[in-house]
């Protein structure tokens, strides 16, 4: 599951990833592409037979576009409590510029 919502400085991703550690993740960006590259360990008890697994294992990969607002040197990630958190921030020239109203 992945939630996007814009903040002030520009966009963060939140990626739920449960039994992720944070050394099984890989993000690249290359160009415009944003990767988020991972593995799922297995958790199965010992001497146990699943009837039914419902969790995901193996490798994943999320690919996503970004446009040329974000600035690349201060993409952020974080790791905590199995969610993936990443700030986009948009670079200065392409934040919104205020401008001041003057009574007469």
């Amino acid at each position: 599951m992945i939630d996007i919502v814009e903040i002030d400085q520009g966009v963060s991703m939140m990626l739920e990833m449960p039994e992720v550690a944070a050394g099984a993740v890989k993000i690249t960006l290359e160009n415009r592409g944003l990767t988020i590259r991972g593995k799922v360990e297995p958790m199965r008890p010992e001497n146990l037979e699943f009837a039914y697994a419902g969790r995901a294992e193996g490798d994943f990969e999320r690919d996503f576009t970004l446009s040329e607002d974000f600035d690349p040197d201060r993409i952020k990630a974080e790791m905590r409590g199995g969610v993936l958190t990443l700030t986009l921030p948009r670079a200065p020239e392409a934040q919104p510029k205020r401008i001041a109203v003057k009574g007469a």
